[in-house]
């Protein structure tokens, strides 16, 4: 940063017309009516990366004197936004061009480390997953502790932190669940990871993930959940259980372009017993319905119609695609 603007203020050859746009001469200082462009972007770039670098901390709820410095220096940092948008308008366009370049990489950066996917690509443990407090009913322990944070092994940022590895499978899919019934999917699945590797006879964990990796479009990660998921579940116990992870296998090898492989899954939904409770029931007629659709589109008319015949029993708005089959 120094050297550029020491370049600048020299006026080394070339800067004087090596911009662009508003900015053509680096070595000059903000003017004009875009002049408050690059600060505003600086102390706007400066703000958000604060925000993100601070998340997991005010999250931990840091205790004692460590919570009030880390509160402070948040604040410090927050306010530090003002000052730093008037001292853009005394420095040279050169280098307030390099500034907010390097903030932009930095919140790419941050942004991109934070994504559950690019970390696992790159081979990086998951996010440290922390949670402010959880409700002793669902999360007393075996030795009757209650578990107030969940992050992984390596971590100490407290005392009183909880390794995830040593919750029992069961704790950690209730609160994985607990964080994806808030949308909080990247806090969800790092969890349910750890769960499975635990017991891998967790059907529900499985079934979960499935969905998460799904929804994420990662088809094939999330076809092996669900068909891990059909492997171990017992029909005459978990019916419902299994017409979501039959139609989520079926689904993901379908949109993963597997086309046979999901249709076979589908099929069997219609062999599976109908569930009582609304979603489920609307779940499993919607297998029905996505299964007659993909036949139909194979040109397989009369197969496309037998299932789409049941799932108009319950959905009168399907007679229509129906029809259309009936009369092809």
């Amino acid at each position: 940063m120094t050297s550029i603007r020491r370049m600048c203020l020299d006026h080394h050859p070339g800067l004087d017309s090596g911009g662009t746009l508003w900015f053509q001469d680096l070595t000059a200082f903000p003017q004009g009516l875009l002049s408050p462009t690059f600060p505003l972007l600086i102390a706007g770039l400066h703000y958000v990366n604060v925000q993100i670098s601070f998340q997991n901390i005010k999250a931990a709820a840091l205790p004692g004197i460590l919570g009030l410095l880390a509160k402070y220096y948040k604040l410090y940092l927050d306010i530090l936004a003002i000052p730093l948008c008037v001292i853009g308008f005394y420095i040279p366009q050169g280098s307030l061009i390099y500034w907010a370049t390097n903030n932009s990489f930095t919140l790419i950066q941050q942004l991109s480390l934070k994504n559950p996917y690019i970390r696992n690509k790159l081979g990086l443990a998951p996010e440290r997953i922390l949670k402010k407090r959880i409700p002793a009913k669902d999360v007393m322990l075996e030795n009757g502790n209650i578990l107030e944070h969940v992050v992984p092994a390596e971590s100490n940022i407290l005392q009183r932190d909880i390794p995830a590895e040593t919750v029992s499978p069961e704790k950690l899919l209730d609160v994985s669940l607990e964080y994806l019934a808030a949308g909080h999917q990247d806090k969800a699945l790092p969890l349910l990871r750890i769960a499975i590797e635990k017991d891998p006879e967790l059907v529900r964990a499985l079934v979960a993930m499935g969905q998460i990796l799904c929804s994420r479009k990662s088809f094939e990660e999330a076809a092996e959940c669900f068909e891990r998921a059909i492997s171990k579940i017992q029909l005459e116990e978990e019916n419902t259980l299994l017409v979501l992870a039959t139609f989520g296998a079926g689904v993901s090898r379908i949109w993963q372009g597997r086309k046979p492989e999901g249709i076979e899954h589908l099929k069997r939904i219609a062999d599976l017993k109908v569930p009582d409770a609304p979603m489920d029931k609307a779940m499993y007629y919607k297998g029905l319905v996505m299964l007659g659709s993909t036949l139909f589109g194979d040109g397989e008319k009369l197969e496309a119609a037998k299932y789409l015949k049941i799932a108009a029993t319950y959905d009168p708005g399907v007679n229509a695609y129906l029809k259309e089959c009936e009369e092809g």
